[in-house]
């Protein structure tokens, strides 16, 4: 019984890991995709961290954390089918890795939407930007200070 126990435990977890990179795993997909533009920055600069602020309540947030990077991939075809599978893929990942949507702008066939995961040790936001012809997502990580 102790052993099921410890193989149970031991698979949720493998499991919870596995489910919690799945955008992460989505960039790594698509990062060489010559359908795609992909950029990757270590660590943003000022000017971009203050480019990703909409309120004032993120300027205090943004204070407290430490940028650990972005990456951007954005697809450029016009492949109607590329277009919808990748919004998919993108969309099960979000939910996948329990993102919470905190935002969208809507502007005729244009969309943005914002999402965001805290947890302890990093906080995740991502802009998925849906406009036809030209899907784009940006993942920014932050660290709190300590």
């Amino acid at each position: 019984m102790k052993k099921n126990f410890s193989i149970m435990f031991m698979t949720l977890a493998f499991a919870t890991t596995l489910s919690a990179q799945q955008l992460e795993r989505l960039f790594d997909k698509y990062m060489e995709d010559e359908r795609f533009n992909y950029v990757y920055q270590k660590k943003a600069s000022s000017m971009d961290r203050l480019k990703d602020m909409e309120n004032f309540d993120v300027l205090a947030l943004d204070r407290s954390t430490i940028s650990l990077g972005r990456q951007m991939l954005t697809l450029n075809s016009a492949d109607k089918s590329l277009d919808e599978s990748f919004t998919r893929e993108v969309e099960n990942a979000l939910k996948a890795d329990k993102y919470e949507q905190v935002s969208i702008v809507r502007n005729g066939k244009n969309r943005v939407e914002t999402y965001e995961k805290i947890s302890d040790k990093a906080i995740a936001k991502v802009s998925f930007i849906k406009n036809p012809g030209n899907i784009m997502v940006t993942l920014n990580l932050y660290a709190p200070k300590k």
